[in-house]
This record gives C-alpha cells, structure tokens and sequence, in this order.
C-alpha cells in the first residue's frame, strides 16, 4: 500500500523570475517611525523607481516620501508608519499610513487643519508638478492616518524645471 496522498495536486515547477516593469511596480513596507526610518525609505524609493524604468521621478519621489514620513513623525511621535508605492494608470502613487490617535468630534476639525496645514510645501510642490497631494482619516477597525501624492508621469521634468 501506498503512503503517498494520491489527493495533493503536483507541486508547482520552477517559477520564471521577472524583471522589475511598471506592470509590476506595488511595493508596501512597514516601517518603524521616527525620523530613522526616512533614510532607508528614500533609498529604497530612489532604487526601486531605478529599477522600474521610472528613474525621472526618483528625486521627487524621494522628497516627496520624505515630506510624508516626516509629516507622519510629527503628528505620531513614535507611532509605527507604513508605506506603499505602485504604478498604476500611468501615475506614481506614494503612500504613509501611521498610527495618528482619533480624536473626539469637536477637536477633529482642528486637527486635520493643522495637518492639512503641515502638507502645504509639498501639496504646492506636487500641484506645480501635476499631481495631488491628500490626507484621510483611517476608520474602524484600521484607525490612524493616511497621507499620500498621486503624480503624473511627467512630473518629474516638471520638478526639475521648478
């Protein structure tokens, strides 16, 4: 009698590796928060933009993950932060969530003022350059704070003629 499960399907065969492409640019990291994580965060924009063929927007980019990281920082002291970068529909997407505290009804207004507030070098920025800058509030069961740019293909040649 046989012991071997006649049940389990073949394991799968050698998997063909694949270049980086912008049809496969969707990174997501968590990191630690704090103004240590800013370092590795740029670095590894700068080279996964490199890597994609996207390097005209590497140093917007790396500016740009920078504002938000450091927004993150200042508004979530200490608090973790995680972020996500994809290419889709022809626009770079960077995002940080962290970990920001709800606040109750009434000071919830004043908060995302001065927020809103904090953002406005590089919402100037990345309008000048195309693109969209925003900020959100996480709901249940999430909670926290999401801060992001949206740009265009050709907002890197915008930034560098700014």
């Amino acid at each position: 009698m046989s012991t071997t499960a006649t049940c389990l399907p073949d394991p799968p065969g050698p998997v063909p590796a694949t270049r980086p492409s912008r049809a496969n640019f969707h990174y997501s990291v968590g990191l630690p928060g704090g103004p240590y994580c800013v370092r590795p965060a740029r670095t590894l924009v700068r080279q996964v933009l490199r890597d994609h063929g996207l390097a005209d927007l590497a140093e917007l980019g790396v500016s740009a993950v920078s504002e938000l990281l450091a927004h993150a920082d200042n508004f979530t002291p200490g608090g973790g932060t995680h972020l996500s970068m994809r290419w889709r529909f022809g626009v770079l997407r960077l995002v940080v969530f962290d970990e920001h505290p709800t606040h109750p009804a009434a000071h919830a207004p004043l908060c995302r003022e001065r927020r809103r507030g904090a953002l406005s070098v590089l919402d100037t920025v990345t309008a000048a350059c195309g693109g969209i800058c925003g900020l959100a509030e996480l709901g249940a069961p999430l909670y926290g704070s999401k801060v992001w740019v949206v740009l265009p293909r050709e907002a890197g040649e915008l930034y560098a003629a700014l």
